[in-house]
């Protein structure tokens, strides 16, 4: 299993110009973060290192696929992964992040982890909605057994139920109040 540390880059001894580092994020980069969102995957993530006197310049360059569940089936799909990005690193006296693209580094490091960063960058690049696409005669390849089972289940209007129920004195007070101020 990898560690953390393989996906550190050691720029205090590196020379100023452009540095090139390769990353591949899988089931094991994953299983380093705990409670993570996505399982597995098959990204392979180029990092172009700027280094110059003052700062640092992270570009990232994501491309392969996630596997994530169907939002509509719950079966797992492959989301396509194609994604760059810009960090930015300057040094100062603590640790900060006071943007999206912007690290600040303690002067003293000589080196930067940037295994949170691809998390962090893969995570927010993917789609929202996940879900299989759709075939040539106009359908979803969602597992069928499984959209009958949940449709199934589905609630049509929530609105009419909650006028049959009875509701809670506590909130009929306080819905006076509202109407007494309108």
């Amino acid at each position: 299993m990898r560690k953390l540390k393989e996906y550190s880059i050691e720029f205090k001894g590196l020379e100023d110009g452009v540095h090139h580092f390769e990353f591949l994020v899988d089931a094991a980069f994953f299983g380093l973060f705990e409670n993570a969102l996505y399982e597995d995957a098959q990204t392979k993530v180029q990092v172009n290192l700027t280094k110059s006197q003052q700062m640092l310049i992270l570009d990232f360059s994501m491309e392969g696929s996630i596997v994530s569940l169907c939002d509509y089936c719950l079966e797992p799909l492959n989301v396509a992964v194609d994604h760059e990005s810009r960090i930015y690193v300057k040094f100062g006296s603590d640790y900060d992040e006071p943007s999206e693209d912007i690290v600040v580094l303690p002067r003293d490091e000589h080196a930067l982890n940037v295994a949170q960063l691809i998390y962090d960058l893969l995570v927010t690049s993917l789609p929202i909605k996940h879900v299989h696409p759709i075939d040539e005669s106009g359908r979803r390849s969602c597992n069928p057994e499984m959209v009958q089972k949940l449709s199934e289940y589905l609630v049509e209007d929530a609105g009419e139920a909650d006028d049959d129920t009875d509701s809670d004195p506590r909130w009929d007070e306080l819905k006076k109040l509202i109407d007494k101020h309108k």
